[in-house]
């Protein structure tokens, strides 16, 4: 195949092996396991071979599964290139144990085959020391490029964006750019889709699709052609609300501008999807009350590390709950029925606050909940409230008239269920939201925080219920 520029013929592709999507799991495990044979007969050559029939992301998602060291062995038979791609995509650990076996120039020559914006998030997570060594072994393009992405926030749209893009000036001709672009090599423009128009300034005035400039006479100004006022996002933007704007506006390619409005990189749908998962990651890890370090994970005893001050800040909280039932206990001995039935409403409050915190978070993530419609959503989980807890409510009061005979007792269950329901429903859908509005992560305020508040006003509704109706002590 000729270089359509007219130079040497260009290198073939390897093609690379695409496994079946309806199959999926049981291909990874086959390739894994011929990995591991390979690795214990330490056939290096055989393992390059294999890792070459696959995708970077499928290599990745394989490796996800081997301990460090084997990643490792893996990963030390690869190109520079391709080990490039296959380092965006695993776990920092292993990253982390494989530069410890390189050196810094090799370490740079790596990076400089990855996209810049994954070359920073790498270099990130070494120590300062060792990012300076790295930076001066890199060349001089490719130094400029991280160095300055690394001075953004990480959670940014700087700290996210990339700096390959295609540009052209607003008064060449449509000729003119497109022959701009035959100075990029075919693995750069492969993944282009727009030229960002700039002025003398550098200052972002339009955006061109490829395809219109590829249609376009060569003769037409490029003004002529381009769109005007394009989208585009400031560098000190919050990394996910950049992505619900590119949702939003269903973007695959999103300019970015410095405090004077001059192009300095792109923010591309690949990128997006990765703030989707770490975000994503992040709240859930929070909502269930563990440690995002935990996800990749091997060790049970950095596992239980990262859990227990979780554990232990329910288990201080749970002391009010504790408190309750010391203070009624008197009531409870004189009436051993009231015992039987806690269970049930605080697990019925428990997962009514859960379930109404985790619709709540996820809607302030996606942007379908918002704190000047929060009367709205509200009213709409307080009403949902009331009506699973009415039903709930009869049904536990005819439990207890069935399984203990006493109708006093089954109308303070109604009551309490009722009542525990419709707290639970408030704060599972209050906190989160006022958090938000304060700039705290509202999923801070699910898991053992929202469980544990629900226990102990439960327990105080219950029993105060039960001292107003029943005369309890």
């Amino acid at each position: 195949m000729n270089d359509p520029r007219g130079g040497e013929p260009l290198e073939p592709r390897e093609q690379e092996r695409v496994l079946d999507p309806a199959n999926l799991e049981a291909e990874r495990y086959q390739y894994a396991q011929r990995f591991r044979d390979l690795i214990a007969a330490g056939d290096g050559a055989a393992i390059a071979d294999l890792a070459g029939e696959l995708s970077a992301g499928d290599l990745s998602e394989i490796l996800r599964s081997f301990d460090v060291d084997d990643t490792v062995g893996v990963l030390r038979q690869l190109k520079p290139e391709f080990l490039g791609e296959v380092l965006a995509e695993i776990d920092d650990r292993s990253t982390s144990a494989l530069f410890t076996l390189l050196d810094h120039g090799e370490i740079a020559d790596i990076l400089e085959e990855m996209p810049s914006d994954e070359a920073t998030d790498v270099l990130a997570e070494l120590d300062d020391d060792d990012q300076l060594r790295i930076l001066e072994a890199m060349d001089d393009e490719e130094r400029a490029e991280v160095t300055e992405l690394l001075r953004y926030p990480p959670e940014s749209a700087g700290g996210i964006m990339g700096k390959e893009l295609l540009t052209c000036r607003e008064d060449q001709t449509c000729g003119e750019a497109a022959a701009g672009l035959r100075a990029h090599d075919e693995d750069e423009l492969a993944e282009m889709h727009f030229v960002f128009v700039t002025d003398e300034h550098e200052h972002l005035v339009g955006r061109l699709p490829l395809i219109r400039l590829l249609l376009a006479p060569p003769a037409t100004p490029v003004r002529e052609a381009m769109e005007s006022d394009p989208l585009y996002v400031g560098v000190d933007l919050d990394q996910e609300e950049v992505a619900q704007f590119m949702m939003t506006h269903d973007l695959i390619s999103l300019p970015v501008v410095d405090h004077r409005h001059r192009l300095v990189g792109r923010i591309t749908a690949d990128d997006v999807l990765d703030v989707l998962e770490e975000e994503a990651t992040e709240d859930i890890s929070r909502m269930a009350g563990v440690s995002v370090n935990e996800f990749g994970e091997s060790s049970p005893a950095r596992i239980a590390r990262s859990r227990l001050p979780w554990l232990l800040g329910a288990l201080v909280g749970e002391l009010g709950s504790i408190l309750v039932l010391r203070h009624f206990s008197i009531g409870l001995e004189g009436m051993v029925a009231l015992a039987f039935f806690i269970p049930a409403i605080m697990a019925m409050g428990g997962n009514t606050g859960i379930q109404t915190s985790s619709v709540v978070v996820r809607g302030l993530a996606t942007g379908e909940v918002g704190f000047y419609r929060f009367g709205r959503y509200l009213a709409r989980e307080l009403g949902t409230a009331l009506m699973t807890g009415g039903v709930l409510a009869g049904c536990l009061a005819l439990i207890c008239v069935l399984v203990v005979g006493d109708p006093h007792l089954a109308w303070v269950l109604a009551f309490a269920m009722l009542g525990v329901i419709f707290i639970a429903a408030l704060v599972g859908t209050g906190m989160p939201l006022l958090l938000h509005r304060a700039g705290v992560d509202p999923a801070v305020a699910t898991g053992p925080f929202i469980t544990t508040f629900n226990d102990v006003i439960g327990l105080l509704i219950y029993f105060g219920l039960a001292t107003l109706m029943l005369g309890l002590k």
